[in-house]
């Protein structure tokens, strides 16, 4: 029976896994809300019947991908494979959730990082290759923008501004991988400890999110690449500081939240209002900073006063 229910289950998670991605690919509105469960069905079964099962589920995926979809369908499921595996290898460890999300993150990033340069053959090919399909793509879309009777004038004033728009995304666009690797991985963990409570602490070191802070000598690492960015760096050195600002300002915004859910629980405030607080803060652009803004002068503040609690008060 045991064999029966581990071939079962790892059955739908295989089926799971090839229904999410190839939705997140074929269909691009739904590809934002459904490509970061794609890791989902191997850590669940990983957890259900057995860790074995759950690493080889991947595999198992990427054979059927590259059958079903092709080499570049397989090739991109890789990096979500990539994921999987090392949210295996950090569970058990006791590591903090920011470790968690943070180091997934940053490995899963420095692999598709090697891989592409690898492919490209030098950086300034990778970057050459990367700034024409972004320009590219920024064109086409004006392009429909003007066909749906976006006036003349503005679409020509940002057709004349595609060139700086794409060569600060191609700039920032390592940033922006990081911040969509960290949210795969923070819903992934969220679903996990809702599916199993009790294992909770295996997954991360189960303190209490909503105390949760960036380390405080983070500050330097937001401050620093900032004036820098003032400064007359070399292209190399502007890359990387706008791209640590972007990193920094993802774990200070999640800081902010933290202060937000404090209050939220503490004030008692009702869940529907939670929800569109919450929902406000992601899709208000102003809300957003304000939020940010919360968690970088909370260093100073300590809006929940968390260092004046005394020992053993919670």
């Amino acid at each position: 029976m045991k064999g029966l229910e581990t071939l079962t289950v790892a059955g739908l998670g295989l089926a799971a896994t090839l229904l999410f991605f190839l939705a997140g690919l074929r269909v691009p509105v739904a590809g934002l809300v459904v490509l970061p469960l794609v890791i989902f069905p191997a850590l669940y079964v990983g957890v259900r019947v057995g860790k074995q099962a759950g690493q080889l589920l991947p595999l198992a995926a990427a054979v059927c991908l590259l059958a079903l979809a092709g080499l570049e369908a397989a090739v991109a499921y890789l990096v979500f494979a990539l994921v999987t595996y090392l949210l295996f290898f950090s569970f058990g460890r006791g590591w903090s959730i920011a470790t968690v999300v943070s180091g997934s993150a940053v490995c899963a990033l420095a692999a598709m990082l090697m891989t592409a340069w690898g492919f490209a053959g030098s950086l300034s090919t990778l970057w050459n290759t990367l700034y024409t399909g972004v320009h590219g793509q920024i064109l086409a879309t004006l392009e429909v923008y003007e066909r749906m009777g976006l006036s003349g004038e503005t679409t020509e004033f940002l057709r004349e501004q595609a060139g700086q728009m794409a060569t600060l995304f191609v700039q920032m666009l390592p940033g922006m991988i990081f911040l969509a690797l960290g949210v795969m991985v923070l819903v992934n963990l969220a679903l996990l400890s809702w599916q199993f409570p009790h294992y909770r602490s295996f997954f991360f070191e189960a303190g209490d999110l909503k105390e949760w802070k960036s380390p405080d000598h983070m500050v330097w690492f937001l401050v620093v690449p900032s004036l820098a960015l003032f400064l007359p760096l070399g292209w190399s050195l502007r890359v990387v500081a706008v791209n640590v600002v972007l990193a920094c300002t993802a774990f200070y915004f999640f800081h902010g939240l933290a202060i937000v859910a404090y209050y939220f629980h503490h004030k008692k405030v009702p869940m529907f209002f939670r929800v569109l607080g919450y929902l406000l803060i992601v899709f208000e652009q102003v809300l957003t900073v304000l939020v940010i803004g919360l968690g970088f002068f909370d260093l100073w503040g300590d809006f929940r006063r968390l260092k004046r609690r005394p020992a053993g008060q919670t």
